[in-house]
């Protein structure tokens, strides 16, 4: 019986991992990003910035909050059509999640 991996359907090339944690940092400064320049009328900035609360911002703060609250992640996004942003947010969900 042989056990299907990753390695076994890629084969010797080289993994297409990303570094999880970095990219969560990246993606939770943005979203800070966004929250701060918030001006008071995003009800999505509203929603973070108590979210946020008194957290830390330590990694596995902003680990949870992303996961925990992607569907409201992409629409800040998307409401700023930050491409780059969308994309490392996909890429999180289908490499960190």
């Amino acid at each position: 019986m042989s056990t299907t991996t990753y390695r076994s359907i890629c084969g010797e090339e080289s993994l297409p991992y990303i570094d999880c944690d970095r990219c969560i940092r990246a993606l939770y400064a943005r979203l800070q990003h966004y929250v701060q320049q918030d001006r008071g009328d995003c009800p999505i900035c509203a929603y973070f910035r108590e979210k946020i609360g008194s957290r830390d911002g330590s990694e596995s703060d902003a680990r949870l909050l992303l996961h925990a609250q992607v569907n409201v992640v992409y629409e800040l996004f998307a409401r700023h059509a930050d491409q780059e942003a969308l994309a490392l947010l996909e890429r999180i969900e289908d490499d960190c999640c």
